[in-house]
Order: C-alpha cells, then structure tokens, then sequence
C-alpha cells in the first residue's frame, strides 16, 4: 500500500506533524505500506536544518532516523519562514497539491493525505477554490464532493461545505438533502466497510424548526427527504436539534450524522475528537483525507504542534484504501 503527502504550507506546522506521525508509525511503515512525501528537497533541507532535524534529503528519499521515506520532488523551492505566510510558499503547497492529485488518480498511489496550506495566503497567487476540497474535487471531474469528518467513533457529514451562512438554507433542498444522504451511505458501506448503516439527519433551525414555529426548512426539504431516502433502502433518522443531539448523547446511536453546515457539525466533532479528528473526502475516484487543523503558525517551529490527526488521517487513508480495493 503506497501513500502520498502533500507538503501543505513549509512555514507551518505541516512538516513537524509529518516527521512526528511517521516517526510514530514506524512499525507499520515496515509492514508493506509506506508513506511519501511530495515537497521540495531544498525546502525541507532548510527547515530541517533550522529545527534541528537529523535529516538528509535527495530528490528521491528523506532519510530520518531510521526510516527511509520515499520523496516526489517538487520544482518550485520555498525559503522557509515559519510563522509567516509567504507567495513562495503557497506556490510550493500548490504544485505539490496537484502533483500529488495527478499520482494518486493515475494510480501511482493507494490514497493521499494533505497537510494544512493557508486559504488567504493561497488566494494571494491567485489560487481560486474555497478550499482543497474543492481544488481536488475539481481536478477528479467531481461536482458536489462529501465532506466527512471523522474520529474512531464518530462521522459528520457536511450538507454544505464552504458555504457563507447566508446562502445556506437556499441550499437545503429536499433533492440536495436526498443525494448528500444517498452519498453519505454510499460511502459508510464502500469506505468504511459498515452493514446497513444508520444515518442521523440534523435539522437546519433552532429546535429542528419546532413544526414551522422557528423555521420551514425541516417541513419542505429536510424530513421529507428523510422520508424518501428510506424508498431507497437507507436508515436514516430525523431532524434532529442539534443541540439536544450531541449533549444528550444520540450521535452515539449512529454510524453517521448529516449535519446542515459547517460548524454545526464541525465544532461538536473537534470537541469529541480531543485532536485527533480526520477530514475525508467522499465521492471522489480517490482517497484523500486530511487533519482536521490548519496551519497554526503561531507555533510553527516551536516544537508543540500536535500531531495526533495526522496519524489518525493517514491510518484512515489506509484504511479506506483498504476497504476499497476488499469491495
């Protein structure tokens, strides 16, 4: 099983995470299943060198420690600012980006991982997508890609993505809520192996709208797709406030949650995550996920980052990969 990662943003926390989470799964590293890297070789040479990193590497390997990683070099180099957001450093995270969408498509690789990049500064070279997601989705010839974000015993799914909260309840029309719950259960039987999966469906209002009193959402669009999805032989549930559904326990009763927009599902996941949550992309011809954290330059170099997600994110890479070619 070959992985590939994507350098994210080199004056972030990107390449410390990557050291820490490989250096972590050395055992599994020696098991049939290894991991690359797709950076530039004189910009990770210069952050080793500034952090202090025993590592020496060519146009085609990292050596650390006792690993050996396999390298996909970049052309485009970086000078390493950690802290600071910078042109060449986004143009950097780009061309490994698609570099590293192009190996995985054509099937140089099982599954890819991508490390934080930083929206704003990506958007000052004239990167135009409201995430990576969307780049990926873009390249693959995917419309409307899943957001999943996941811990060992938790999955939310996103109804809308990257969408201002303005424009959302727009968005939430009963054949939108019908595909993203047909998608979403398409994707815990193939990605994630589960047998007849339960899907909980959250609602767009306070109180899941209260029959009409604080919003109409869940009368025209919502449940009734609820209601059709089960035509089609899926359990799904709902609408449920989502308030009530996370501090009262009722995700634990399902396989999967559909939530409406991105922090009602979102926040509640990082919170019961403890750090090692894990962004997977679902409809696309390949597998992706990423940690669920960005870029967090205020620590960059100084050694704290958390690498918990990264190591969850590329266990789930394998993972799925796994189970998809099993299918």
């Amino acid at each position: 099983m070959k992985l590939l990662c994507t350098i994210g943003d080199c004056n972030g926390i990107s390449l410390e995470v990557f050291f820490k989470a490989t250096q972590e799964l050395t055992g599994i590293l020696n098991q049939g299943i290894s991991i690359s890297l797709c950076a530039n070789s004189q910009t990770v040479s210069d952050y080793a060198a500034i952090v202090g990193l025993e590592v020496h590497c060519s146009n085609t390997e990292i050596s650390f420690g006792s690993m050996n990683i396999p390298f996909v070099n970049c052309t485009t180099y970086s000078k390493v600012k950690l802290g600071s957001p910078s042109d060449s450093a986004s143009r950097l995270a780009v061309e490994s980006l698609e570099k590293s969408i192009r190996l995985t498509s054509s099937g140089d690789f099982d599954a890819l991982i991508t490390l934080p990049v930083s929206k704003g500064s990506l958007k000052q070279i004239g990167w135009d997508f409201p995430g990576q997601t969307e780049m990926i989705a873009s390249h693959c010839n995917v419309d409307n890609p899943m957001m999943i974000l996941c811990s060992d015993t938790v999955r939310v799914a996103l109804a809308t993505i990257h969408t201002p909260l303005t424009n959302v309840p727009a968005a939430i029309t009963q054949a939108h809520i019908l595909e993203r719950i047909a998608t979403f259960h398409k994707s815990l039987e193939l990605d994630f192996a589960l047998t007849t999966p339960s899907i909980a469906v959250l609602g767009l209002n306070p109180h899941a709208g209260e029959q009409g009193e604080i919003g109409s959402e869940e009368i025209t669009s919502i449940n009734p797709a609820i209601v059709q999805s089960k035509n089609y032989g899926i359990n799904a549930k709902g609408s449920f406030p989502a308030d009530g559904f996370f501090a009262h326990g009722e995700y634990k009763l399902f396989d999967g949650i559909l939530a409406m927009y991105h922090d009602q599902g979102l926040i509640p996941l990082k919170l019961l995550a403890t750090d090692g949550g894990v962004n997977f992309t679902a409809g696309l011809p390949i597998v992706r996920t990423s940690p669920d954290h960005g870029t967090a330059y205020s620590i960059a170099g100084k050694g704290i980052a958390d690498h918990k997600s990264t190591v969850s994110a590329i266990l789930l890479a394998h993972r799925i990969a796994n189970n998809r070619r099993n299918q």
